[in-house]
C-alpha cells in the first residue's frame, strides 16, 4: 500500500464516521438523488481498506460490500465524476459480481467526496440496473448534491473536532484543578509539619485526616509491620467503625501485604472487579477502593500508609493522587526517622545525665566543704582555683538538671503544682535569688512594681525556674554597668511580666528558632556566652503548662524584652518600699 493510500485511510478513520448510525442530514440527500434521477439506488459510500461502507443508502438493504466489488474504489482515484453508462460493456466492470448477477448493475455515476485536507474518502453515487446516460443538466445536479454531501462530511468532522477539543479542554481544566488541589494539600501538610504545637502522633493523625479529605477516603492508616503482624500506628476512621491505635492483624489479611509486594505504590479503585476480590481483606472487610505506599525508615520497610473506603471509585486514581501519596509517604518516613533519632538521643542524654548526677553531687559537696574551710584554712591561688572549680561544677549541675527536665518534658513527666500566688512576692524572690549572678555580670536588677498586687495561679518553684532563666539571659547579654528592668503590666484579663535589657538583642536569623532545643545565636565552640540552649525551651513548656504564654520583642544592637503572661485571679492594694 503506497503512502498516499495510508494517509487517505488515516484521514477516513480520523472522521470517526465509519459504522455510525444513519443520520438524516445524509439520508435526505440520497432520497433526493434517488427521486431526482429516477434510479433504483442512491448511496453515500465510504471506501475503507477492504470494504466500502454505506453511511446512507436508498434502495439497498446491506450496509457494506467488499472493496473488490466496489465501483466507488475506482471513482475516488480521480478528481471528477465517474460515469459508467453500461457496466456490462465496460472492460473494468463487466466481470464484477455485482454486474454479472441477475438484475446486476448496469449504470453507475459517482462523485468523489473529499475531506478538508483533500483526501477522497468516498462518493455520492447513483446506481441502476438499466443502461443510461446523464444529461449535462443532470451531471451538474449530481455534482451539486455531492457538494452538499461533502459539506456534511466536513461539518460532521468539524463537530467531532469541536467535541474532542471540548473534552481535551475539560480534561486539562480538570487536571489543572487537580494540580491546584495537590498544591493546596501539600501546603497544608507543610503547615502540619511546621507546627511546634503538635506531637508526632498528632501530626500523623492530622496528615491522615488531610489525606482522607484530599482522596475522598473514609479510612486512613499508618501501619508498622513486624514478623508478619500488621500494627496500627495512627488511624482515622468513621465513628461507627473505629480503628484504634495498637490494633493488630495478620499481615496476610490486609492489602498492605500486596503493597509490600508491589515494592512501591498500590492503587485499587474497584476491588470487586479485579483480582483483589479474592483477597482476605476484601472478603472480610469489603474494602473496595485502596491506595497505599511503603514507608521507608533508615532504608528499611517500616510499614505502609494507606487510604481506603468501602465504596468503589468510578475511575482509577489519577497521577496527582499517586503523587500526593508518594510525597506523604516520604514525609511520614522522615518524621518517623526523626522521632527514632530523637528518642535515641534523649535516651542517651538521660542515661549519661543520671550517671553523672550522683558523682557530680559528691564532687560539688566536697568542694563546698573545702572552700568553706572544713579541712582547714585555704588561701591565695588554691582558694581561687577551688572557687572556680565549684562554680563550674554548679554550672554542670544546672546543665544536667536542664537535660533531665527536657527528658521529663518529652515523656510527659514534668509536673507542675499550681496555686494562687502573690505576683509581687514571687518577683521580689526572683530578684533576690538572681542578684549574685547579676553581680558577676556587673549588671543591676531593677524591679518596678505598681501599687496593685496581682494574684496568679502558678507553681512557685517552676515560676522561679522560668524567671531565673529570663533574668540570667538578660544579665548575660547586657553590657557591663547596665540595668535589667522587671515590671508588670495588665493585658485584658492577663498580667504580663516584662524582663527588659539594653544588651546586644536577638539576631533576626535566630528569632524563629529561639524556643527550640539547643538553640543558641552563637552555637560555635568559641562562643563567649555560656549556656545549653535549653533554658527557653523549658521555660516555654513550663509557662504553657501553667496556662500562660511566653514571647519576646527584640532589636539587634538595642536590646530585648522577654515576657511571660498569666491570667490574673484578683488584685489588691499593697505598699511597696
Amino acid at each position: 500500500m503506497v503512502n498516499s493510500e495510508q494517509e487517505r485511510l488515516r484521514a477516513l478513520h480520523g472522521l470517526a464516521i465509519l459504522d455510525t448510525p444513519p443520520e438524516e442530514r445524509f439520508d435526505r440527500i440520497t432520497r433526493l438523488a434517488k427521486h431526482l434521477f429516477r434510479v433504483e439506488m442512491a448511496l453515500v459510500s465510504l471506501v475503507d481498506k477492504d470494504r466500502q461502507w454505506f453511511k446512507s443508502r436508498q434502495g439497498l438493504s446491506i450496509t457494506q460490500t467488499c472493496r473488490t466489488q466496489s465501483f466507488c474504489a475506482y471513482a475516488i482515484q480521480g478528481a471528477g465524476m465517474l460515469e459508467v453508462e453500461d457496466a456490462s460493456q465496460d472492460a473494468r466492470f463487466k466481470d464484477n459480481v455485482s454486474v454479472t448477477a441477475p438484475g446486476g448493475v448496469r449504470f453507475y455515476a459517482g462523485v468523489p467526496l473529499s475531506t478538508s485536507d483533500g483526501y477522497y474518502v468516498g462518493t455520492l453515487c447513483i446506481v441502476d440496473s438499466q443502461p443510461r446516460q446523464l444529461s449535462d443538466h443532470e451531471r451538474r445536479s449530481l455534482l451539486d448534491l455531492a457538494a452538499c454531501a461533502e459539506e456534511e462530511i466536513k461539518r460532521a468532522a468539524l463537530e467531532r473536532e469541536i467535541v474532542s477539543a471540548s473534552k481535551v479542554r475539560q480534561r486539562l481544566t480538570h487536571q489543572e484543578s487537580q494540580q491546584r488541589e495537590l498544591v493546596a494539600a501539600l501546603a497544608s501538610l507543610n503547615e502540619i509539619s511546621a507546627s511546634s504545637q503538635l506531637a508526632l502522633s498528632q501530626q500523623l493523625t492530622a496528615a491522615l485526616e488531610l489525606g482522607c479529605r484530599y482522596l475522598d477516603a473514609s479510612i486512613g492508616i499508618v501501619s508498622r509491620i513486624d514478623n508478619d503482624i500488621y500494627e496500627v500506628v495512627a488511624a482515622v476512621s468513621p465513628d461507627d467503625k473505629p480503628i484504634e491505635k495498637g490494633n493488630c492483624l495478620p499481615l496476610a489479611n490486609t492489602y498492605c501485604e500486596m503493597t509490600l509486594k508491589s515494592k512501591g505504590l498500590l492503587a485499587i479503585h474497584h476491588a470487586g472487579k479485579g483480582r483483589a476480590r479474592y483477597h482476605p481483606c476484601y472478603v472480610t472487610f469489603e474494602i473496595e477502593s485502596y491506595i497505599g505506599s511503603v514507608i521507608q525508615v533508615s532504608g528499611e520497610p517500616f510499614g505502609t500508609i494507606s487510604f481506603s473506603s468501602h465504596a468503589c471509585r468510578d475511575e482509577a486514581f489519577p497521577e496527582t493522587d499517586k503523587t500526593f501519596v508518594r510525597l506523604l509517604t516520604r514525609w511520614v518516613g522522615d518524621a518517623l526517622e526523626r522521632e527514632r533519632v530523637e528518642k535515641l538521643k534523649s535516651e542517651f542524654v538521660a542515661t549519661v545525665s543520671h550517671e553523672l548526677r550522683t558523682p557530680l553531687t559528691s564532687i560539688a559537696g566536697a568542694l563546698k566543704l573545702v572552700v568553706a574551710g572544713a579541712v582547714g584554712p585555704i588561701e591565695g591561688q588554691v582558694h581561687q582555683m577551688l572557687t572556680i572549680a565549684l562554680r563550674n561544677s554548679d554550672r554542670l549541675s544546672m546543665l544536667i538538671n536542664d537535660l533531665l527536665d527536657i527528658e521529663k518534658l518529652r515523656v510527659g513527666l514534668l509536673k507542675v503544682a499550681s496555686s494562687s500566688q502573690s505576683l509581687s512576692s514571687l518577683l521580689k524572690a526572683s530578684i533576690q535569688e538572681n542578684h549574685s549572678y547579676a553581680l558577676q555580670c556587673n549588671v543591676d536588677l531593677n524591679l518596678k512594681l505598681s501599687n496593685k498586687d496581682w494574684q496568679v495561679c502558678v507553681d512557685p518553684i517552676r515560676f522561679q525556674q522560668i524567671m531565673a532563666n529570663l533574668l540570667s539571659n538578660a544579665a548575660k547579654f547586657s553590657h557591663a554597668g547596665d540595668s535589667v528592668i522587671v515590671e508588670c503590666e495588665k493585658h485584658d484579663n492577663d498580667i504580663r511580666v516584662n524582663v527588659k535589657d539594653s544588651g546586644c538583642g536577638v539576631p533576626d536569623r535566630f528569632k524563629a528558632v529561639i524556643f527550640q532545643q539547643f538553640s543558641q545565636a552563637n552555637a560555635s565552640d568559641n562562643r563567649v556566652k555560656g549556656g545549653t540552649g535549653l533554658g527557653l525551651t523549658i521555660s516555654k513548656a513550663l509557662t504553657e503548662q501553667m496556662g500562660g504564654s511566653i514571647g519576646f520583642s527584640s532589636k539587634e544592637g538595642v536590646g530585648s524584652i522577654f515576657y511571660i503572661q498569666f491570667p490574673w485571679l484578683k488584685e489588691q492594694d499593697v505598699e511597696n518600699p
